[in-house]
C-alpha cells in the first residue's frame, strides 16, 4: 500500500512539471541582414525568418523548465534562401535556420 502511494505521488508529480507551450508576442522588427530577417518578441529571444517574409505577430515556443536543452539533428531542407536544421529535442522537433551554404550542426542547444 505505500509503495502504491508512492508511484501514485511520483506520477502526479510528473504530469505536474511537464512542459507547456507558451506564446510569445512581436516586439519589434528588427529588420533584415543578408538572407535573415531578426524578431524580438517578449520572451527576449530574437527568432530568424527568410529576410523577404515578415515577422510572425506571435511565436510558440516549447520551454523546458531550465531554458536549455540539447537537440540532435534529425534532418535538413531548404527554405528559399536558407537552410533549415531540424533537432529533436526531448521528444520535440527544433528548428535552426542557417546560411543555405552552411553546415548544420549535429548537435545544438535550445
Amino acid at each position: 500500500m505505500r509503495n502504491t502511494f508512492r508511484l501514485l505521488c511520483l506520477i502526479t508529480a510528473f504530469f505536474a512539471f511537464e512542459a507547456h507551450a507558451m506564446t510569445y508576442f512581436l516586439v519589434q522588427d528588427l529588420g533584415a541582414r543578408g538572407n535573415m530577417r531578426y524578431c524580438k518578441y517578449n520572451n527576449g529571444k530574437i527568432y530568424t525568418v527568410n529576410a523577404v517574409e515578415l515577422c510572425q505577430m506571435s511565436v510558440e515556443d516549447g520551454g523546458f523548465s531550465n531554458g536549455h536543452a540539447m537537440g540532435f539533428l534529425a534532418g535538413e531542407y531548404q527554405d528559399g534562401m536558407t537552410k533549415v536544421c531540424v533537432y529533436d529535442v526531448l521528444g520535440a522537433k527544433k528548428a535552426l535556420r542557417l546560411n543555405s551554404v552552411a553546415l548544420c550542426p549535429l548537435n545544438s542547444n535550445f
